[in-house]
């Protein structure tokens, strides 16, 4: 966790930090964007391999560790049963409001009388034929193992017509709390209160940075902005 009132304190004073530049007339409003935005590009960097280590989410363990507070465990998706002829699928709507990246899931699923859990395979859309009909990658209630694809805020879940899927439990990364500081009107009319940024401690210097190169690209202050980004690759 990560205060807020240390965030905008830093802000401005990496943003000031030099003498022709000092005390920028930057609104509060303004400033909660800058850092939630640096917030939102700071977990993207950790979800894709476009680092310096080329390496994304469980790709190592530090990057898990950054990201293990907005994981969530074993939710349970609702699953509605598809028309499509072709591929036999059930899929569960991921359009739940916290719902941000896919980490992995397992589904409850039901031949006759017996029951069985099954792991799930995620596969790109482009492979789903050359999978859907491999003997040895196909849906099969046996081997307790299926497939699945992603498209449309949906988990599309396939069998091969001999089990249903009754439930899905999907493990994701939730949105993060967006960070705030009271003493304005929110566009919706509501007063704006108090938000720690949820991201670990260490996280800090990264969010800082980012929201400087944000400010100084949109005030033209290309001295900070090249600054804010050797910032960024030593605390990478």
């Amino acid at each position: 966790m990560i205060s807020v009132d240390e965030l905008l304190y830093e802000f401005e004073l990496k943003l000031n930090s030099l003498a022709r530049e000092r005390n920028q007339n930057i609104f509060l409003e303004n400033k909660l964007i800058y850092l939630n935005n640096a917030q939102m590009t700071w977990i993207k960097s950790k979800l894709n391999q476009n680092n310096i280590f080329k390496v994304g989410y469980e790709g190592i363990r530090k990057r898990i560790e950054d990201l293990q507070v907005l994981k969530v465990n074993d939710s349970v998706v609702t699953v509605t049963k598809n028309t499509n002829e072709r591929y036999l699928n059930y899929y569960g709507d991921l359009s739940m409001t916290d719902y941000m990246f896919y980490v992995s899931a397992y589904v409850k699923a039901t031949r006759k009388d017996c029951e069985a859990t099954l792991g799930v395979n995620l596969v790109k859309e482009g492979e789903l034929e050359t999978v859907y009909y491999n003997e040895n990658h196909k849906p099969s209630f046996e081997w307790r193992d299926t497939i699945a694809t992603l498209g449309d805020n949906k988990l599309y879940v396939y069998t091969d017509g001999s089990f249903t899927v009754d439930e899905i439990r999907l493990t994701y990364l939730r949105k993060p709390k967006s960070i705030d500081k009271q003493g304005y009107v929110k566009f919706d009319g509501s007063n704006s209160v108090d938000q720690d940024c949820e991201l670990p401690e260490y996280a800090k210097n990264d969010i800082v940075d980012l929201a400087v190169k944000f400010a100084a690209q949109s005030t033209d202050n290309q001295f900070q902005v090249q600054m804010a980004k050797e910032r960024e690759q030593n605390n990478e």
